[in-house]
């Protein structure tokens, strides 16, 4: 916390790392010098809401990688949530990169969560826009619903569906659904 409703973030990780594999992402964390790194700043009303009201800015950078032959990217991504009544929870975010680390160029976001039953429960939908990093793929849209089903203080059950209009990473494909089923489990 920089100060009681303003904080910063930043991140090093290995551009290579293999989530299937944490010996091999010590190796080239070392031996390759290929890093994501990201700094985030946000402004909070308060550090016990800092997931429901919420404004920040992030900026990332990824490093050339030879073996993989990705080139040199960066993006920006802003988000921001105000949680009202209690209740009703909206969203923005929108994002841009610079070249093919990300597979959107451009993209904006925006929805609604409805809480239920003391904050346990939510019901959300959102939509979304997206410019694919490929000049010749067309716009893509996302339609998303979910609802997350609080079962205890630890356990939560999220049904979830998505109708994905022009997808960027399958663009043989005019419209694909996703359904969904989440679990999370905390300690």
């Amino acid at each position: 916390m920089v100060t009681g409703n303003v904080y910063a973030v930043a991140g090093l990780a290995d551009a290579n790392g293999d989530p299937t594999d944490p010996g091999e992402g010590f190796d080239t964390f070392f031996g390759d010098h290929e890093y994501f790194t990201h700094l985030e700043v946000g402004v909070i009303s308060s550090y016990e809401r800092r997931n429901l009201d919420n404004v920040h800015l992030t900026l990332w950078h990824t490093d050339e990688r030879e073996e993989a032959q990705s080139p040199d990217d960066w993006g920006l991504a802003f988000s921001a949530t105000t949680f009202i009544n209690d209740r009703w929870l909206p969203f923005i975010r929108a994002g841009c990169a610079d070249g093919e680390a990300a597979s959107l160029e451009s993209m904006v976001s925006v929805g609604i969560g409805r809480y239920f039953a003391e904050h346990r429960d939510v019901l959300a939908v959102g939509v979304s826009w997206g410019e694919p990093s490929g000049d010749d793929l067309g716009d893509q849209y996302v339609a998303e619903a979910f609802y997350r089903l609080q079962l205890a203080q630890q356990v939560a059950i999220t049904p979830d569906v998505q109708v994905i209009v022009d997808p960027a990473l399958r663009p043989d494909e005019d419209v694909i659904g996703v359904f969904g089923l989440r679990a999370r489990l905390t300690f």
